[in-house]
């Protein structure tokens, strides 16, 4: 366990067999240094990194060269750190991924510690495109501004679900087959940590499966209303004075969320696509600092184009992107071909547009 006095007194090891500590901290320290993370230590056999929701490291393995560490608050966030490090791995080395083995490890097959299941209280109509759903837990605590975003679980219709669980190396395991469940990635718009209860809003789009989920519930389907809640994951609030947020309607919620968090002073640009504009009345604070742009993909407006367009103009701020997938790779490869750190990027791609191999729902 790590010092009970530090910040974050969980911690958990697991042997990386047959990986050299040298190649592994070499790798490390490589992505510290493009994403702007603090080494805490860097020692013959100890590393250590702070990241924005704990530590990574590496240190003496017990039947290998080296053992990955993670520590953290909270066994919640103990567990999702555990995950990030399975997931790099197996980009790496998906051998050494599985064989992973936590000292500290929750039993295989119990349901993540990090998911909970919610009710939905309520569904109501937001502008003229969105729905917005009120959930209710039983222990949000862990929510806040480090990382604002959730999966939203939900089993199909008329066939027994089938929940996560958690796998022999520590990871998430998501069951396939018929009872395989929905889980798109959402925004907390707001939170209620007095009742236990967030609001979450759901882009109305043709064939969206959370979108008939939440009709279904205005309709009056009661036995619709328990869901799962798996987070709280990704990033948090932009920590930057002069921003660039560029989304359609996909991510909307994350820029009302973000918009509503930046320091005071801000500057910068909002640029907002939707099919006609701010005719879709979906509401979105914009701080007296920043300048925003409306575009109408009836008018053949598009956000993809624009952005590319003004990356020029755009040099010492954060950019923040969301969009069509191609668009978010253009835009994030232009960037970084003209010499934008990784820490002033954060593009993502939410959905393919038909022709390039079939449109994503959510």
């Amino acid at each position: 366990m790590a010092m009970p006095d530090t910040p974050f007194p969980h911690e958990a090891r697991a042997d990386l067999p047959g990986v050299p500590f040298s190649a592994m901290r070499a790798a490390i320290l490589a992505q510290a240094r493009e994403t702007k993370l603090t080494v805490l230590e860097d020692g013959a056999d100890h590393l250590t990194v702070e990241t924005a929701h704990g530590l990574i490291g590496l240190r003496p393995g017990v039947e290998a060269e080296t053992a990955g560490m993670v520590a953290a608050r909270d066994a919640r966030w103990l567990f999702v750190m555990k995950s990030a490090v399975i997931a790099q791995m197996r980009q790496m080395m998906p051998a050494v991924a599985e064989a992973m083995r936590w000292s500290e490890s929750e039993a295989p097959g119990s349901l993540p510690p990090n998911f909970q299941f919610v009710r939905a209280t309520r569904v109501e109509r937001l502008g003229r495109v969105f729905l917005r759903v009120t959930l209710q837990g039983e222990d949000l605590s862990a929510y806040g501004d480090a990382a604002i975003h959730f999966r939203l679980v939900q089993p199909p219709r008329e066939t027994e679900p089938a929940w996560p669980s958690v796998g022999a190396n520590g990871s998430t395991v998501w069951p396939e087959g018929p009872g395989a469940p929905h889980k798109p990635v959402y925004t907390v718009r707001h939170i209620d940590h007095d009742t236990n209860t967030l609001e979450t809003d759901v882009f109305i789009h043709a064939g969206g499966r959370t979108t008939a989920w939440a009709e279904e519930i205005i309709a009056g389907e009661r036995d619709r209303r328990i869901v799962g809640l798996v987070g709280p994951a990704g990033a948090g609030l932009l920590d930057a004075e002069r921003v660039i947020i560029a989304s359609d309607e996909t991510g909307f919620p994350a820029a009302a969320r973000l918009l509503d968090g930046l320091q005071a002073g801000a500057t910068g640009r909002v640029i907002l696509e939707a099919e006609h504009g701010a005719d879709c009345a979906y509401p979105i604070t914009i701080p007296p600092g920043l300048e925003v742009t409306w575009l109408a993909r009836a008018k053949g407006q598009r956000l993809g184009a624009l952005a590319l367009e003004a990356l020029g103009d755009w040099s010492g701020h954060t950019i923040w992107f969301a969009g069509e997938k191609g668009d978010a790779k253009r835009l994030r490869d232009a960037a970084k071909a003209a010499g934008w750190e990784a820490g002033q990027l954060r593009v993502s791609g939410f959905w393919k547009r038909p022709e390039e191999h079939g449109a994503e729902t959510a």
